[in-house]
């Protein structure tokens, strides 16, 4: 039973990373841009290491610099409510967690700096 949580947890994280930041690069490519991704670490409350992928935004328009920022959140979100349809509600969870503890570790590269 544990394994099974820790399975489901696992793969939910796998897809809230890929759609994540495959929404950030979606959307900047649907303006042109392409994204480049660096390894960081951030720090929940200032103590707790977070693993992340940190991207550069690229010079456009303030309004397609805000599309590109939701547009991780965004999709995660969409691909979260299409696994709840489907009966898989790890991914909300996870997804749900992530929102929650994002500017708490995010820093300088968060992507609510320019909303």
């Amino acid at each position: 039973m544990q394994l099974n949580i820790l399975l489901n947890l696992a793969v939910a994280g796998g897809v809230a990373l890929v759609t994540h930041e495959g929404g950030h690069y979606l959307a900047a490519l649907c303006f042109g841009e392409r994204l480049k991704f660096r390894f960081e670490w951030g720090r929940l409350f200032g103590i707790v290491p977070v693993p992340r992928w940190v991207w550069t935004m690229p010079n456009m328009a303030e309004w397609k610099q805000r599309v590109v920022a939701v547009a991780g959140f965004g999709v995660e979100f969409l691909c979260a409510g299409i696994a709840v349809a489907l009966g898989w509600l790890w991914l909300l969870l996870v997804a749900s967690c992530h929102i929650i503890a994002y500017p708490f570790y995010a820093g300088d590269s968060s992507d609510f700096r320019l909303l």
